[in-house]
């Protein structure tokens, strides 16, 4: 057996504690596998929303799930996934700065957000950095939990360039996630 050097071992370890409930995950499988990328370089990832039940304080931790796509095996989104894979990240509550983040945004105001070629980012924040030129969209997905809806993760898709929009994007995951969750 190849010896695992401690830091894929850490990654394997955050996707192996961080499962989903199976109602959200089937959901979540559906809407990656009939996401249409056009011929196009893409990457579909999830960001799950860990809550600690024990700890007093509002907010959740976004860990990257094993929930990914990336049909055409870009390089540029392999690394740029690899990078998420090996990164902190804070607490995201309703006063934590997440920065350019988009994806801390989205689970911090639950709103979707997007990175296009129009977009002007700090290019000191680290996650500016790490993006680079490449285009963004994020989702908060969310589920019924009763009285309230309560916020599972948040989908990213990340494109090797900026797009001029990802309107078309965003309703295509948002009518695959409502044909998926009435199935």
């Amino acid at each position: 057996m190849e010896a695992m050097n401690s830091l894929d071992h850490f990654n394997i370890m955050v996707v192996i504690l961080c499962q989903l409930v199976p109602e959200i995950d089937f959901v979540l499988r559906e809407v990656f596998e009939n996401f249409n990328f056009h011929k196009k370089s893409g990457l579909l990832q999830f960001w799950a929303c860990n809550t600690d039940h024990d700890s007093e304080e509002i907010g959740c931790n976004l860990v990257l799930t094993d929930l990914t796509c990336n049909p055409t095996h870009d390089q540029g989104l392999e690394d740029y996934r690899k990078r998420c894979l090996v990164k902190q990240y804070p607490l995201i509550g309703i006063e934590t700065s997440v920065g350019n983040w988009l994806a801390g945004r989205a689970a911090q105001t639950g709103i979707a957000d997007h990175k296009t070629k129009y977009y002007v980012v700090d290019q000191a924040d680290q996650h500016s950095a790490d993006v680079g030129a490449r285009g963004q969209l994020v989702l908060p997905v969310f589920f019924d939990e009763g009285v309230e809806n309560k916020l599972a993760g948040v989908i990213e898709y990340v494109t090797p360039v900026r797009k001029e929009s990802y309107v078309e994007d965003f309703e295509q995951i948002q009518n695959l996630l409502k044909v998926s969750y009435s199935s």
